[in-house]
């Protein structure tokens, strides 16, 4: 996982079987470690700037919605964090 985050800070273009839109602006980011599957959801802040949200290790088929919801939550308060400072 470490190793396929240092494609966040280190490329200009990421390969784009590790990204998928999920939606609200929240994206998530794929790696494999093995048979487990992990993912971390984050957002764009601008054009360059990633910012990282949960982490979970995928079980299901399905991103679950609680997982989302919770991404979406998070962003919501970095926002509003933002524009308080």
């Amino acid at each position: 996982m470490l190793r396929a985050l240092d494609l966040l800070v280190t490329e200009d273009k990421i390969p784009h079987h590790y990204i998928k839109f999920i939606r609200d602006g929240v994206y998530e980011f794929r790696s494999n470690y093995g048979n487990t599957e992990f993912r971390v959801f984050f957002i764009y802040d601008g054009n360059t700037i990633v910012v990282l949200f949960n982490a979970f290790k995928k079980k299901t088929q399905k991103t679950p919605d609680s997982e989302i919801k919770k991404a979406i939550k998070l962003k919501e308060e970095y926002y509003a964090t933002k524009r308080n400072q």
